[in-house]
């Protein structure tokens, strides 16, 4: 009999089951057709040559966190760097006719931050779903509770239903680990069809985990998923609506159970996700580029999400730069990679840097492959790991199939690995594999382990002689740390993100969202691992604070690191001479914040530019140099 985890496998943006139930449905010929097919802007002519001085400026170059007195801007790319005299002289003699630029006192151009583990497809299309997340920007909102949520729901279903009876309230987001803790802080709250039919019984309700590996559904909106004619032989393990409801619980996990219930959906509201995501792709880049981002590595591509962002960049202006990592979770998909040719050179809109591997799931959602069960119910849970042999769901030594898989990518296709791995035991699997297959870690392959979320010493010391480097979503302490050391991990929470043990050994960090987990935004990502205290509690602390890092460290894992983790150093994550012109100006000096906590993520950016163009700016007047 199937586990059942009565929390939800939230927090994993890594895989996504919707996309992938859908995908027949959704990436057609005919939806693609309807996409915008005129262009929405015009060939920018580049900017003119210009320099600027003034205010700090750190370029970064090689990770280093020292000031130049100018820098120098020609052709969309750094020409120069140095004292305010050498870039003059350099200008004139190279580019004459070329502008200055002064910044203001305080103000500091840093290079372009960077996102390194994000996901934009599957992002963008559910925000069109109803915003049930625990996030306003990039705080928890206060009042984040299932009162507050119920009230949000039972208005907006009560509303199609006058609208049209046959629509359902979808919702996206939905974190029962965010939410007040129950029973003495040692419990997470239980949502299931009870609650929500207690919520509202006006409109079919589906809401979708803030991982999106479980759906939750009211009774109404479960009728009609079993009555959905093509849905006959998907639920023939029931044996009638009873048995279904009783047995679920309107907790809808995994594909297998997912499926009918997204089938069901009435199509006009399906093909919205589709047909809208250039809408929410715009939406998630003018985001990013607000926040100072210059560059995302999407950490889950396919065909058809390339497809998308390539018919999104023919109509619209690029204004980040994209890697991405090919998905690859079984010997079907790694028939379909070629080789791995050479690290990029040449940089093109969503060149291909790694193959991903999901392992196993997330912890906030109880998923996440532990050697010891979870302190909270349900008893005895472990965790899942996607590689576990059906006759062994809790195995003790890396599976087979994960062994085989692995083996091909490193040692016959040269690929470099992003192994997703969250619960201690799946990071043990990981490094285990690298072990057996990395005999004479080769310079230059860049393999990492993503989230890396629960570590021992030993494992970072492996990882270090392996050549194998950690990206940690820091938001697990800042966001999550209260709920992991109160009812999910007490004691072993500690093991989260050791960014400073890390380092200490010599290793190459990085920091990330997995947005949608967490809100985008590097300069709070800095801030959550130089402070890593916990924000759900105004009380609750700091969480293992010997593994907080400095403002320098955290700077350089949202710039030059990540960039190398990315196979990107070559053109961005710092200003050197002849990387793009891909900046950042914010008004102040995140090096120089004497009390980060709150602050940091709140630093103004003032503008970003990308190839010499600006991208975004907080003045409202034209583009361009003054």
């Amino acid at each position: 009999m199937k586990h059942h985890h009565h929390h939800g496998c939230t927090h994993c943006a890594c895989s996504n089951p919707v996309l992938k139930i859908l995908k027949d449905e959704l990436f057609t010929p005919e939806n693609f057709a309807k996409l915008p097919k005129q262009k929405t802007f015009k060939t920018e002519e580049q900017t003119q040559p210009f320099m600027v001085t003034g205010g700090i400026i750190r370029p970064m170059i090689k990770g280093a966190i020292e000031s130049v007195g100018a820098i120098g801007f020609a052709e969309g790319i750094v020409v120069k760097t140095g004292t305010k005299e050498e870039v003059a002289t350099f200008m004139d003699d190279t580019y004459p006719g070329y502008t200055s630029r002064e910044l203001e006192e305080g103000q500091t151009l840093l290079p372009g931050l960077i996102e390194p583990h994000i996901h934009l497809v599957p992002t963008a299309m559910l925000m069109g779903w109803a915003d049930l997340s625990a996030f306003d920007g990039q705080i928890l909102r206060p009042d984040y509770n299932i009162a507050t949520l119920g009230k949000t729901i039972a208005k907006e279903a009560k509303n199609l239903a006058s609208l049209d009876p046959t629509l359902w309230f979808l919702g996206a987001g939905l974190d029962p680990a965010l939410m007040p803790l129950l029973k003495n802080n040692k419990e997470l709250l239980t949502i299931d069809i009870d609650l929500l039919d207690s919520i509202t019984t006006d409109a079919p309700v589906c809401i979708i985990a803030a991982s999106m590996h479980t759906l939750y559904v009211n009774t109404k909106a479960l009728w009609l998923i079993w009555n959905f004619p093509d849905n006959i032989d998907l639920l023939n393990t029931y044996s009638s609506f009873n048995d279904y409801k009783e047995k679920t619980k309107g907790q809808l996990q995994e594909s297998a159970e997912m499926t009918p219930a997204l089938k069901a959906i009435p199509p006009l509201q399906k093909a919205d996700f589709f047909l809208k995501s250039f809408i929410y792709l715009k939406q998630i880049f003018d985001t990013a580029n607000s926040r100072g981002v210059t560059f995302m590595h999407d950490a889950g591509m396919n065909k058809g999400q390339q497809e998308i962002l390539e018919a999104y960049l023919a109509v619209n202006k690029g204004t980040v730069r994209i890697g991405a990592a090919e998905v690859c979770n079984s010997m079907d998909d790694l028939n379909k990679i070629k080789d791995f040719p050479v690290p990029p050179t040449v940089y093109k809109d969503i060149y291909k840097s790694h193959v991903k591997v999901i392992s196993d799931g997330s912890n906030q959602g109880l998923t996440g492959y532990q050697s010891d069960p979870y302190l909270c119910n349900p008893a005895h849970n472990y965790g899942v790991y996607n590689f576990a042999d059906k006759y062994d769901e809790k195995p003790l030594i890396p599976p087979k199939d994960f062994r085989q898989l692995m083996q091909e990518i490193v040692k016959v296709k040269n690929w470099p690995v992003m192994i997703h791995a969250n619960g201690d035991r799946a990071v043990q699997f990981a490094i285990d594999a690298f072990k057996e297959f990395i005999t004479d870690p080769p310079a230059g392959v860049r393999h990492r382990i993503e989230h890396c979320s629960l570590t021992t010493q030993q494992n970072l010391i492996d990882m270090k002689n392996l050549g194998v480097s950690p990206s940690f979503l820091i938001g697990h302490v800042g966001y999550w740390g209260y709920a992991f050391q109160e009812a999910i991990f007490g004691e072993k929470s500690n093991m989260l993100d050791l960014c400073n043990s890390a380092l200490k050994l010599g290793m190459q960090i990085t920091l990330h969202s997995d947005n949608s987990v967490s809100p985008l935004g590097p300069l709070r990502m800095m801030e959550q691992s130089i402070t890593r205290k916990m924000e759900a509690d105004d009380e609750a602390g700091v969480l293992n604070g010997a593994e907080c890092i400095t403002h320098e460290q955290a700077l350089r894992a949202i710039t030059y690191d990540a960039a190398w983790q990315c196979y990107a150093e070559q053109w961005t994550g710092s200003l050197k001479a002849g990387n793009f012109a891909d900046f950042v100006v914010l008004a102040q000096d995140p090096l120089t914040m004497k009390n980060p906590f709150m602050n940091m993520r709140n630093i103004e950016v003032v503008e970003t530019w990308v190839a010499g163009l600006k991208v975004y700016s907080t003045v409202l007047q034209e583009a361009g140099i003054v």
